[in-house]
């Protein structure tokens, strides 16, 4: 009997290993063809990597995201359809070389051929922008992402609500553990959906909800952005519940760019925000305010800054990358493997693992110092000031999702005060594939026109197209509801 169960055990592995491979040639295929096809199932399957957990053996599919990207890389400089393209704007590229630079020289200082980890931690996803320089994305291509973003946004909005119902043990019994994903904070349970831990989850959906807005409302009347709007309530009560408060003020900062740039009544927002923020504060149970509004994390946040900056005048040019962070931390997981059963508060406690900063500026400013951190930040204004540009010149839903790019930037720069955003996936992945898909939209525009007009005045918009004068401000369009 035990020999019949084992071949039957055989068979199917070997048929799965066979389906495997020829959907694998499958998509192979249609990546050669076209390798905007492997950036956009890279962008839809990514928020649903937590999911592996659940997964029996899941953890050996880990790596399917840097395979499914580097397949996409060669492909993007082999396939047939890569000549004549369009390169998209990329100005911000300059300062992107040199914080590589930095960073690869300052990590094989601090660890030799060790700190490849570090490095691709860091800068891995900044293939996406090479990808799109040699295969950009079409209009198609950039809608196609922007649905993915408002659906998958959606989903893992319901999915986090769902996990508030079932709790925290039927969460076990589906596979996920205490130690990684299950967390919880004065007897709540922070949803983590399809993520692998509640920071993802929440900063996701803050993404989507900024550049989804900034599209539904240039064109409400499409089936897609009104579903999206009709579901932004549930998305904010979704990021709710991760209860991660640099999704709030990130949400509320990117808000207030749409605002201030296109959306003037999403003022609206914010003044019927001051007038409710009060009455939902009484009505919420002191379990919920004491985790949203512990000063505890704060002061350690604070202590550790203070010691970060004097630490500076000892290593003004920086530790090295690697030195904090998810690479410090693996690092320490792979030198301590019961590291997991601990809280990172009571790890670093007992040094078991380097300081943790909550705050990507210093992050960056212990690995890189004062010059690292300021070449950082001439990535993230280059990277606004281009998406708010395009928003200014791109007619349609070009101009709308470029604005929302420029906002999520401004919401990932202000989330990142209390977070280190730019190392947490799928957020780095998705910040580096918006950015390079806004310059696409910015290049293709001037080679149309230029083809079109000709050479003369490329930056200006053009006056007869309609849908150009159909956004121009006026009293009426320039303050959707």
């Amino acid at each position: 009997m035990r020999l019949a169960n084992d071949e039957r055990t055989v068979d199917v592995n070997i048929a799965t290993l066979l389906i495997g491979a020829v959907l694998g040639a499958v998509v192979c295929a249609a990546i050669y063809q076209r390798p905007q096809r492997g950036v956009l199932l890279v962008a839809l399957f990514a928020p649903l990597h937590g999911l592996l957990a659940i997964i029996p053996n899941g953890t050996a599919l880990a790596g399917w995201k840097e395979g499914l990207i580097l397949l996409t890389l060669i492909c993007a400089f082999l396939s047939p359809n890569r000549h004549g393209v369009i390169r998209p704007s990329m100005p911000w590229w300059p300062a992107a070389v040199v914080w590589v630079a930095m960073g690869c020289v300052s990590a094989f200082t601090l660890s030799g051929l060790g700190s490849l980890g570090s490095i691709k931690i860091t800068y891995f996803y900044m293939l996406l922008p090479l990808i799109l320089w040699r295969a950009p994305f079409t209009r198609e291509d950039r809608d196609h992402l922007v649905s993915i973003l408002m659906g998958v946004g959606i989903l893992a909005a319901v999915v986090g609500l769902l996990q508030q119902v079932v709790g925290p043990e039927f969460l076990v019994s589906l596979g996920y553990s205490y130690t990684e994903e299950i967390r919880i904070t004065g007897g709540i349970l922070r949803s983590f959906s399809t993520f692998t831990g509640p920071f993802a989850f929440g900063l996701y959906v803050m993404l989507s909800l900024v550049v989804g807005l900034s599209v539904s409302l240039n064109e409400p009347t499409r089936l897609r952005n009104m579903i999206f709007l009709a579901a932004t309530p549930i998305m904010i009560a979704g990021m709710g519940v991760s209860i991660v408060r640099a999704s709030y003020i990130g949400f509320a900062a990117g808000l207030l760019w749409l605002a201030i740039y296109k959306y003037k009544s999403l003022l609206v927002l914010f003044a019927a925000a001051a007038a409710a923020i009060p009455i939902a504060l009484l009505l919420t149970p002191t379990s919920v305010m004491k985790a949203l509004f512990s000063s505890n994390s704060l002061e350690e946040r604070g202590n550790g800054w203070s010691e970060t900056v004097s630490s500076l005048w000892v290593n003004p040019l920086g530790q090295g990358v690697g030195a904090t962070g998810s690479a410090a931390a693996k690092a320490a997981e792979l030198a301590h493997p019961m590291i997991n059963t601990l809280t990172i508060k009571a790890a670093t406690t007992l040094r078991l693992i380097p300081y943790q900063p909550d705050n990507y500026y210093m992050k960056v400013a212990v690995e890189l110092g004062p010059i690292g951190l300021w070449v950082f930040t001439l990535i993230l204004v280059s990277a606004a000031v281009t998406g708010l540009r395009a928003s200014r010149i791109l007619p349609g839903q070009d101009g709308a999702l470029s604005l929302g790019v420029s906002a999520s930037i401004i919401a990932a720069c202000v989330a990142s005060l209390v977070s280190t955003y730019f190392e947490i996936f799928p957020l780095d992945l998705y910040f580096w594939l918006l950015i390079g898909t806004a310059g696409c939209a910015l290049s293709q525009h001037h080679s149309e026109k230029t083809a079109t007009l000709g050479p003369e005045s490329p930056t200006e918009p053009w006056p007869s197209d309609p849908a150009v004068v159909g956004s121009r401000p006026t009293p009426v369009s320039s303050s959707p509801s």
